[in-house]
């Protein structure tokens, strides 16, 4: 085997990886907004049908929210579906907008290397506390949080490094774009 095909070999097999993570991601985000939709929805029968109240509808709700909000913001870097700000891409030096888009990456994953610490803080620390309801350690509420900043971290370092060697990755835009345009 060359060192081409051993190059090629290991970056379909960190792309699959990729892809592996970025489908569990995904499913994990699906079902933390099913149990967010099931128990609100669930909620407001409580609230107006004579049923037996369950207290921990809101608490799991709650807690969902914010595992969905930090499980799925790793993939939403990979899939450019995060906040950008698009008229950089419009400059027409293609090195300037290379430049634009690693520094914005770079600061993402400077963001996700600060969140992941505080996340990691929370884990170590928490462990102690109970939640109000179902007497869950935080520190196993805050786990999800971690793996969340720790995906946004290392997806927003891959994606500079690959916008840096393959350069700037540019925004389709459809006719109806255009013509708004």
């Amino acid at each position: 085997m060359t060192d081409t095909d051993a190059g090629a070999h290991r970056f379909r097999v960190l792309r699959r990886i990729g892809a592996v993570m970025g489908a569990v991601e995904l499913t994990l985000g699906a079902l933390a907004m099913l149990t967010i939709l099931v128990l609100v929805f669930h909620q407001a029968l409580q609230r107006y049908l004579p049923i037996d109240q369950i207290a921990w509808t809101g608490e799991i709700s709650r807690f969902s929210l914010v595992w969905l909000t930090f499980i799925v913001a790793g993939l939403l870097v990979t899939m450019r579906g995060h906040i950008t700000l698009e008229i950089a891409d419009a400059i027409p030096r293609p090195m300037v907008v290379r430049a634009v888009q690693v520094f914005a990456m770079a600061v993402v994953a400077a963001t996700g290397v600060g969140l992941t610490v505080e996340a990691w803080a929370l884990v170590t620390t928490q462990g102690i506390i109970k939640s109000p309801v179902l007497r869950l350690p935080m520190s196993w509420v805050y786990v999800p949080v971690l793996l969340g900043a720790i995906s946004i971290t290392v997806r927003a370092a891959v994606a500079a490094v690959d916008v840096a060697i393959h350069g700037p990755v540019l925004r389709d835009t459809t006719e109806s774009e255009g013509a708004a345009a």
